[in-house]
Formats: structure tokens, sequence, C-alpha cells
């Protein structure tokens, strides 16, 4: 299955989470690329836009390829494997350089829309693809610390083996695609130009106003 678009990714979404009757849901983009699927699924749902901050922890050489990855309260969540791939230095100093992409993100995109509360609200986070699952898990035990009455992950395309991951920290996991063979998030997609922190910024006042 391919998407046109992030945009067009974030309406079909829309459509399969609609049979959750979620309530007023606060729909969590992690940045950039997810911000632009939640911001439909937020319209579409009747819900409300706000972001969750994680940073993945990248491999040696491969920055893309998770060890890991790092929450906006400072919690690490590291894959099984990230020792095969790195040694302590190295993932300290990764965990430093995230924090720092981190704090600046934060500096940056909070002032533009205050935290919406999530205590007591269904929360649906949402990324334009989940590959490792790394980032998305950060992103879901940061939102299951703040008390959500309920708590979904959700991404137009998933690997099979991060769709089965996360059922164990959401209440509800939704992709419309978990292909067998997994590969770049983006070859899922026909369009998927880079988004930048000045369309994320552009999405917050929107919401904001």
């Amino acid at each position: 299955m391919r998407f046109k678009d992030r945009r067009e990714a974030g309406r079909l979404l829309a459509e399969a989470l609609r049979p959750l009757g979620l309530e007023d849901p606060v729909v969590l983009g992690i940045p950039r690329g997810g911000v632009v699927v939640a911001d439909e699924v937020a319209r579409a749902l009747g819900g409300t836009l706000d972001l969750v901050l994680v940073r993945k922890l990248g491999a040696p050489g491969n920055p893309e390829f998770a060890l890991g990855a790092l929450g906006e309260d400072g919690q690490v969540v590291l894959m099984s494997y990230w020792n095969r791939y790195a040694d302590e230095t190295y993932l300290q100093g990764e965990i430093t350089r995230q924090k720092s992409v981190l704090k600046a993100r934060v500096a940056r995109y909070r002032p533009k829309r205050p935290k919406v509360p999530l205590q007591g609200r269904d929360v649906v986070v949402v990324d334009d693809g989940v590959a490792t699952g790394a980032t998305m898990e950060a992103a879901l035990r940061v939102v299951r610390a703040e008390g959500p009455k309920r708590l979904v992950a959700a991404a137009p395309v998933m690997s099979k083996e991060a769709f089965q991951r996360l059922l164990a920290l959401a209440d509800q996991v939704v992709a419309l695609s978990t292909p067998e063979d997994f590969g770049a998030v983006g070859a899922y997609y026909l369009d998927f130009r880079e988004v930048l922190d000045e369309d994320v910024e552009a999405l917050l006042v929107e919401w904001a106003s």
C-alpha cells in the first residue's frame, strides 16, 4: 500500500480510527512528519492537535537505524539489540546529543502551542510510519505517565514486529498497512518530502488560535 502523501494518509488513518468512538481526542504528532498526519486525524475526528516530543537514538554511521529513543521527560527506551551496534560510550554520547536537540525543540515549539493536559483524555499518538517502533514506544511511555483515559498508537504503515510490541503499551494499535518485508517509511509514500520546523510551527499556531 502506498499513500499519495502524508495528508492523504492522515485522512485514511482517521477513518480507521473512527470506529473506536474516541471522545474529543488529543492527537499527538511525533515531529516532524507525524505532525502533518496527526493534523488530518485531529480535524477529521473533531479532536485537538499537540505534539509528543521524542528523539530517535541513531546507530553509529546510520542515524536512521534506531538503537532506542529518548522522551521529552528524559526517559530512555533501548532496543534489545542496541549493544550489537554500539558501545556504552557511544550510547551516552548519542543520548546527550539528542537531549540537546529535544531541548531546542521544546524551546521552539512549546511557545507556539501550550502543552495540552492529557490526564483523563482519549489520546492518539501518531507518526507517519513505524519501523523499529523505538520512537513510538518512547512516546507511548511518556504519554502513559500523564494518565490518559485511553491511549492509542496509530500510523499509516507499521512493521509487523513493531505492531505486536506496541500492543503491550497502548490500549489499541491502528495501522493501515503492516507489510511482511518492511522497508524505509518513505517507500510507502509517493510524496515524502521533508517536513520543516516552520511547517510544524505553522500548524501549532493555527491550532492555538
